[in-house]
């Protein structure tokens, strides 16, 4: 099934308990290893119930989002979930394999070659209250394994982590990706590190800034910091829009096609100012786009 794709959403829109419908989100990967850099959280408590698709549809790997979990289409890894701490990670991994499938035999089969296989085997007896972070980091990459699903999909496994834990815990995640289709998704790193390397190292990568996915491609190119943004909005207020951003130091520059414009950013900017005066001048950004080379 390499053509299907691992993860697709057309205009999809989550909706939240108490929460703003999020803005709407349409790509598609058929990528072995996808990066999703910013705050995907929407989408991740979609997966785990905690949301729902209001609108549109989000697929992982040919199936709906809402059920990819339930349908052991999808492993999930979520970054320092809250853990039964009398349980052993042995016991922990059981039961998982065992609410996925049903069978007691073969969850504990399940358990058994998965932490041999991610070279946990010692942790086994240890009770989940016992083990470190980059310990339970490395338990949640073996959770999301322990059924062999098609999909992995790990949330920020190396937060927080840095040296030899961190080294530690992105060899697994590799390991992880050598049978399975890999999700990684993370906050954006800022500098060198064992998880921009990880990230780095993915197929594809895709960046959502305050809900906007604002560049994808190869992440080489993608994490390359850049300052120049192709802006696309609407509204009625250009003329206060355009000279609050020259005032917040950015170059904005009209296009032809009318509420287009190519916007430098000030020195060590970010896109916030972008967005942030979009609300002031009540004006909505439709694209914002990052640019490479000539305009």
């Amino acid at each position: 099934m390499t053509d299907v794709a691992t993860l697709e959403l057309r205009d999809a829109v989550v909706r939240r308990a108490g929460a703003a419908l999020t803005a709407a989100l349409s790509f598609s990967s058929a990528a072995p290893r996808v990066a999703l850099v910013g705050n995907w959280s929407g989408l991740l408590d979609a997966l785990t119930g905690r949301a729902q698709i209001a609108s549109g549809s989000a697929q992982l790997f040919g199936r709906p989002w809402e059920s990819a979990l339930a349908e052991g289409v999808l492993g999930l890894g979520l970054c320092d979930p809250p853990l039964p701490g009398s349980f052993t990670a042995t016991e922990y991994l059981e039961h998982a394999a065992r609410l996925s499938h049903g069978s007691a035999a073969r969850a504990a089969r399940d358990a058994k070659h998965t932490l041999q296989r991610f070279g946990l085997a010692e942790l086994g007896a240890r009770k989940l209250a016992q083990l470190a972070v980059f310990q339970r980091r490395a338990l949640g990459v073996a959770l999301a394994n322990v059924t062999s699903p098609p999909v992995i999909w790990l949330d920020s496994p190396l937060q927080g982590l840095d040296g030899a834990a961190a080294d530690y815990v992105a060899r697994l995640c590799v390991e992880a990706g050598a049978s399975s289709r890999l999700i990684l998704s993370a906050a954006l790193p800022n500098a060198p590190s064992a998880e921009r390397s990880l990230l780095e190292a993915c197929d594809e990568l895709f960046l959502l800034e305050r809900e906007l996915l604002v560049a994808s491609g190869a992440p080489s190119r993608v994490l390359l910091a850049s300052g120049r943004y192709l802006l696309t909005l609407s509204g009625t207020n250009t003329a206060g829009y355009e000279s609050a951003l020259r005032e917040a130091g950015c170059v904005v520059t009209p296009r032809a096609q009318a509420g287009e414009y190519v916007v430098d950013l000030p020195p060590n900017g970010n896109t916030d100012v972008v967005l942030d005066t979009a609300l002031d001048q009540r004006m909505t950004v439709l694209e914002l786009e990052p640019l490479h080379g000539s305009t």
